[in-house]
């Protein structure tokens, strides 16, 4: 059975970086497709709606009542905080480099990724370029 897998985290919509990931992953959350995860409590996600300073239910609510990734960002837009453009890019670029920096955080990686069959690879940093290749966007 082929694994369902939100956008990437690289992909932007209005200027967020996670932003389309966020969207997918509300969507399969609705349709009981994330095997009990509670995305809007963990991760980037939290971290996203955080930033935007947007309730995780309403959040979804507003993804599963609105049509397209403009109407949702619309919607986020006028209920987020306003951030300009370079806090928009400072955040981006935090969440983009992130990486384990921590003794625990660094093995728990290093698990993760041999677990998705990328044991030795060295060029896997960051937390996104893991979620890139567990779910096969990268090689």
């Amino acid at each position: 059975m082929r694994r369902l897998h939100p956008r990437s985290p690289y992909e932007k919509l209005g200027g967020y970086v996670h932003l389309p990931r966020l969207i997918d992953k509300a969507k399969l959350h609705r349709k009981g497709l994330l095997d009990g995860y509670n995305y809007k409590t963990v991760g980037f996600d939290k971290h996203l709606l955080s930033f935007l300073k947007i309730e995780g239910d309403a959040f979804e609510e507003a993804v599963h009542r609105l049509e397209n990734d403009d109407a949702i960002l619309n919607w986020v837009e006028t209920s987020c905080v306003k951030h300009s453009s370079d806090e928009i890019e400072h955040w981006n670029q935090a969440m983009i480099s992130r990486h384990p920096d921590t003794a625990a955080k660094k093995a728990r990686f290093s698990h993760f990724l041999k677990q998705s069959g990328g044991g030795g690879r060295k060029d896997i940093r960051t937390y996104f370029d893991l979620i890139e290749f567990d779910e096969g966007r990268l090689k």
